[in-house]
């Protein structure tokens, strides 16, 4: 290691989807097609199968979503957190938790099927034990390593233990296997060979950790993290004494070594003739020569690259603790490609078709797609008569926040032309609309037909301050007047109780959380009927107070109706960001 302890984030990441090579181009301008907010980081690679992706996350629940938009499909709670991926047989999904239980669960219901409890954690001096061992179905066993320092062989069906065999060390790395043999790594440093049919032991690699007192370095020089991948007749193996290893399976012997100097080996990945290594605190990730052991090309993140690489037929995906997700070229590491999420990113990458999948330490599972620029706007006219300026003007803030982030700010026949626009190009968009009226000449005569029904039913998006939209108006006598039924015909939503608007505490609902509410929060009420509506939050009285309604089905269109600060109350920094947050999500 090359700085001190304390500046060291996180441990490895763990290793565990077998590899898979995807065809195509991939995409080349990244942005949310959608993101799903959990409770704790997201550190195990997700997995995809058929319509659905199943992931864990530290707030200790695991998690089926549709694959097409992220919408939970059913979620299943431990008492420990889940850093590791799960493994698919028939019917069931097998996790490890950091309760030291494994639990398997039918895959569409998300119930328990059977439950396998482990030992007790053994002493570790290295407290860098922040990932469980992913379990592995082969042939209908379970083989799950804990921190016990066991592996174990469960029937898959049953969870009926088979057989177990016993390291020196904590288990935090899946095995890897071929036709009849079993490559076992642990944290004493040794790759175990066993027997699979019974978990007899037949020969052991020894990394050059084995030897190491770590004591004297100040950091953990033993442990492997990483699981061994097997290509031919050689096993790569990632160590954090620092080297990355050739081992020839049929003489046992080490064909090359290649180091950095003392900063963990951390993840591997081989395809044809090329081994991909993650390394730590030099922050970078390199692609060697199989069969010689030297460099090929090298990539300098801006952080410690935990992520086991996930290589497509032109591309590598990676993730970095600089909280970035990277596509690079397989064949010379130039990068492509990165998208920043809001945390660091030690889940590694998926691809699935045209969709790359990835944890952050933000909480959010992200779904990333092809993205074109959006157009961004908020609306806000400077009327003649002053006192309608200070009537409908949300807050003076929000405009000039929104400005410095690239919005276009619209008057009214500015705004008519944005839609109008947008309507026939097609390109995406948000308006936020920081005055609560809306010109005539937008909504029509007939509002369902109007140009902001038209452009909600294009795929455009807009952001409005809670109650409705014109729901108040001023008669010539100044007096203010309601009608509910322009934002009924406009938005085709039923109005319920347009008196009351108070604020109320309420608690956002899985859609909201994956828009970037936060769990809790001062609403408006919403006012209307929850028919054909998504809640983003319901308050202490189990009504919505924060809503979306979609028009059409392209990510980051519809309509959002959320006010997070007070009426009559100054809005906060924070209120400014989660505007910016809703507006630019699927979008950006």
């Amino acid at each position: 290691m090359n700085h001190s302890i304390s500046k060291i984030l996180s441990i490895a990441a763990i290793l565990v989807i077998t590899l898979q090579a995807v065809g195509g181009p991939g995409i080349l301008n990244p942005k949310v097609k959608w993101k799903f907010k959990t409770q704790g980081g997201v550190r195990g690679q997700p997995v995809v199968s058929g319509t659905k992706i199943y992931f864990g996350s530290s707030d200790g629940s695991f998690y089926a979503a549709a694959k097409a938009d992220g919408t939970l499909l059913w979620k299943f709670t431990t008492q420990g957190a889940i850093t590791s991926a799960a493994a698919l047989f028939e019917s069931l999904v097998v996790i490890s938790s950091n309760d030291n239980n494994v639990y398997a669960l039918n895959s569409e219901t998300g119930k328990l099927v059977w439950k396998f409890q482990e030992g007790p954690l053994i002493p570790s001096y290295w407290e860098w034990d922040c990932f469980t061992a992913s379990p592995v179905v082969d042939e209908g066993i379970v083989y799950a390593g804990s921190g016990d320092g066991y592996l174990y062989a469960l029937d898959a069906r049953q969870g009926k233990l088979k057989w177990k065999y016993k390291t020196n060390g904590r288990i935090r790395a899946a095995p890897a296997f071929t036709h009849d043999r079993i490559y076992l790594p642990s944290n004493d440093g040794k790759i175990y060979v066993l027997e699979k049919r019974d978990g007899k032991l037949l020969w052991e690699f020894k990394t050059d950790g084995v030897a190491y007192d770590s004591r004297k370095f100040g950091w953990d020089r033993n442990s492997i993290y990483a699981t061994p991948v097997i290509k031919d007749s050689l096993m790569v193996v990632a160590s954090r004494d620092g080297n990355a290893y050739a081992v020839n399976i049929n003489t046992h012997k080490k064909k090359w070594s290649f180091t950095y100097g003392p900063t963990w080996a951390m993840s591997a990945a081989v395809e044809n003739n090329v081994a991909f290594i993650g390394w730590s605190d030099n922050s970078l990730f390199s692609a060697v020569n199989l069969q010689t052991g030297k460099e090929l090309w090298k990539f300098q993140s801006g952080s410690m690259v935990y992520t086991k690489p996930y290589l497509t037929e032109n591309d590598v995906y990676i993730g970095s603790a600089d909280e970035k997700i990277y596509c690079l070229a397989k064949d010379t590491g130039v990068k492509r490609w990165e998208y920043r999420t809001s945390g660091g990113v030690y889940s590694s990458p998926v691809v699935d078709s045209t969709t790359v999948y990835a944890g952050s330490d933000d909480g959010y599972l992200y779904a990333l797609e092809e993205g074109r620029k959006p157009m961004k706007a908020v609306y806000q006219p400077v009327p003649a008569d002053p006192r309608m300026e200070r009537a409908f003007t949300v807050d003076p803030k929000i405009t000039p926040y929104l400005k410095e982030r690239g919005f276009e700010q619209l008057d009214s026949a500015r705004l008519y032309h944005f839609l109008s626009a947008r309507i026939q190009d097609g390109t995406p968009s948000v308006i936020v609309f920081s005055y609560e009226q809306i010109p005539s000449s937008v909504i029509g005569a007939d509002p369902s037909k109007g140009l902001i029904r038209r452009y909600l039913e294009a795929g455009g998006k807009i952001i409005w301050f809670g109650n409705v939209p014109n729901l108040y108006s001023f008669d010539a006598k100044g007096n203010p007047t309601m009608n509910t039924s322009i934002a009924s015909q406009m938005l085709d939503i039923k109005i319920a109780r347009p008196e009351d608007s108070g604020n109320y505490y309420g608690k956002a609902t899985q859609a909201g959380l994956n828009m970037g509410l936060p769990a809790w929060k001062t609403f408006t009420y919403a006012n209307i009927d929850e028919v054909g509506i998504t809640p983003l939050s319901q308050d202490v009285y189990n009504r919505t107070s924060a809503w979306m309604k979609k028009y059409n089905a392209r990510p980051g269109s519809g309509f959002i109706s959320c006010r997070t600060w007070g009426w009559y109350a100054p809005i906060h920094d924070e209120d400014l960001q989660l505007i910016w947050t809703m507006a630019v999500h699927e979008l950006e």
